[in-house]
């Protein structure tokens, strides 16, 4: 096991707190509505996001697919930005299972212009494949952590309403962008839309995401879960923890910004690599290793052979940190790469 794991913020672990939880959580049968800790994490987070209900998944892959499902019907084309996680990173997913088309946009780091989102929608009264959804993901992941703007969500939510259309955010980092920048959960998401959270990464949580909208739009999609085979029975012991990393460890990401921040700071005058520091907006730090793809996966490997775990993609490679990486790990792993990259 690697000692500083930076690869992704999905390598958290419960801590003491959030053991203790799962250890006294009330459970029921979740598939009859019966678990009351599913039932109070339902509604304490569609309450905190300000839509009429929420329900409770494996994960935020499930979640996310489940709301395109539910939108779309088969042959509908759904807009996405080119490296959106429900395309880029979900294995053909909404193809196989909602049976539409992604139509992909480009972006700056994995934010979608408005005016980009507005060109590429089809309205139904053309004879074409329909634009049935628009799906934004904030923070972007392969993006590097970006936010949207609120201004720009702002826009978009209002193109999308006079073209009748719902916005879905995938929102598996959400709670990053809701602290770094001091966002309002209520206006993250569009009314008549919906949004995927999920509780396994920053927060801590062992598993489970939440698919948040409106009651009709919640039942239909546990109608899908049913269909996937996603309803969940004694669940109520990971409902615990999911609760428990919103009520404790959201604050704390704040180190993890800084964390981030600081890592990118110091990779900045590294004649080796190339860092736009303007990206580096939470938790999520990607560099370009100048050399090319060869040698970002060779140094992924020496990172390795010295206790840090990272990823590359291409000639990317990809740190986050998370809450079990300290500022001293942060510190040991900037100093192997000034070491390897060398």
């Amino acid at each position: 096991m690697l000692k500083i794991d930076l690869r992704s913020d999905t390598f958290t672990m419960p801590d003491k707190g959030m053991r203790r939880a799962i250890y006294e959580a009330e459970v029921g049968n979740s598939g009859y509505a019966e678990d009351p800790s599913v039932n109070q994490l339902e509604t304490e987070i569609a309450e905190y996001f300000g839509v009429e209900a929420g329900i409770f998944l494996p994960s935020a892959t499930m979640a996310g697919q489940i709301a395109i499902c539910a939108w779309s019907r088969p042959g509908d084309v759904v807009l996405i930005e080119e490296f959106g996680h429900n395309y880029y990173f979900e294995t053909g997913s909404m193809s196989l299972i909602a049976g539409v088309q992604p139509r992909l946009l480009q972006s700056w780091h994995g934010i979608l212009a408005p005016e980009t989102i507005e060109a590429a929608i089809v309205h139904p009264e053309n004879p074409y494949a329909r634009t049935s959804l628009i799906v934004l993901e904030n923070t972007s992941n392969f993006g590097g952590g970006t936010i949207y703007p609120q201004e720009t969500l702002d826009t978009i939510f209002a193109l999308a309403a006079n073209g009748n259309l719902p916005v879905q955010i995938d929102g598996a980092r959400i709670w990053n962008a809701i602290v770094a920048a001091d966002r309002d959960p209520k206006q993250l998401i569009q009314t008549g839309g919906s949004m995927s959270v999920c509780f396994s990464k920053g927060l801590g949580a062992p598993m489970g995401a939440l698919l948040l909208g409106s009651l009709e739009f919640i039942n239909e999609a546990r109608r899908i879960q049913s269909m996937l085979g996603g309803v969940m029975r004694q669940v109520g012991f990971m409902a615990a923890a999911a609760l428990y990393g919103f009520r404790h460890n959201m604050k704390r990401l704040e180190e993890d910004h800084a964390n981030c921040s600081f890592m990118a700071n110091r990779l900045a005058d590294l004649s080796a690599l190339e860092i736009d520091l303007q990206r580096v907006q939470t938790n999520i730090l990607y560099f370009t290793v100048k050399a090319g793809t060869e040698r970002a996966s060779r140094l992924v490997d020496e990172l390795a052979e010295n206790d840090v775990g990272a990823l590359s993609v291409g000639s990317l490679v990809r740190l986050v940190t998370s809450k079990d990486i300290s500022r001293k790990d942060c510190e040991y792993a900037v100093e192997a790469i000034h070491r390897l990259s060398k």
